[in-house]
Order: C-alpha cells, then structure tokens, then sequence
C-alpha cells in the first residue's frame, strides 16, 4: 500500500479564503499546495508547492500547522497536512497557468461546494471553530450551558 502526503495552505482574511481555480469545467477550487518529495518536511513541501502555483513567498515562522486529514484507501492512503496563515487579500498571480486560472478570494462559504472533500472538511472546521471561539469569549465562563444544566 502506497503513501502519499500532501501538504495544503488555508490562507485566510476575515471570511475570506484563498483558492486557485482549476481550468477546464465543471468549475472547482482547490487550496495551494501539493505533494511531498521525499527528503522534504510537511513545511518545506507547502512552501516550495506555493512558490511553484502561485506568486506567494512563504516563510515557516508566517504559518501555523491546523490540521491533518487521512483517507485510506484500497490501494493507497492519502494525508494532507493543512497549514494556515492570515494574509492581506490582495491580488496573487498564478504561476503555473496550465493547471489554475487564477487566484482568488472569495467568501468561504462561496467557496466550499466546489472544493473536493478533504480540502471543504478543513476550510469548514475552521470557520466553524471561529463561531465557538467568540461564543466563548461572549459566555460568563461560571454559567453551566443550557444543554448541561439538569
């Protein structure tokens, strides 16, 4: 059974994601990023992946390690490790124009139907984490939820 580890960058500003468009349709999205060569780190692979997609120099102090997701299969077992960084939305050109026509940022929601399932899962649970997060913050920390309280 083969191995095969990916590396993903979720690069965010406000409700706003980065995609690369892919060419061709129906139309589908993708996050920057891609496979591991052998001697590289998860982090070595997501910035020369990003370098080589698009024009976007990442340094590994600028992203956080988010998430990883395994899907196993027949044959294969596939793991994207999922980086993320806060970055200002501003124009990115693509590089590689046979595979993307372009970068863009778009509202994450907008985004996700046309994501595949790994990349959607990972956008989503970060926006979704966000909503708890405030939540948290708004809560009196001595209140039991309403959903404990018995």
């Amino acid at each position: 059974m083969g191995k095969i580890v990916k590396s993903r960058l979720i690069a965010v500003h406000k409700d706003k994601v980065l995609v690369l468009k892919k060419i061709g349709s129906p139309l589908r999205y993708t996050l920057p990023g891609g496979v591991k060569k052998r001697k590289e780190t998860e982090s070595e692979t997501l910035i020369r992946e990003v370098g080589e997609e698009i024009k976007l120099k990442l340094k590994e102090e600028h992203f956080d390690f988010y998430l990883s997701h395994i899907r196993k299969g027949k044959f294969e077992t596939v793991i994207k490790n999922y980086y993320l960084v806060a970055l200002e939305p501003k124009p990115i050109k693509v590089k590689e124009k046979h595979k993307f026509e372009e970068a863009l940022w778009l509202e994450w929601k907008e985004a996700l139907p046309f994501m595949d399932k790994m990349d959607r899962m990972a956008v989503r649970s970060y926006y979704k984490s966000l909503g708890r997060k405030v939540k948290k913050e708004k809560s009196n920390g001595n209140k039991i939820p309403p959903r404990l309280a018995m």
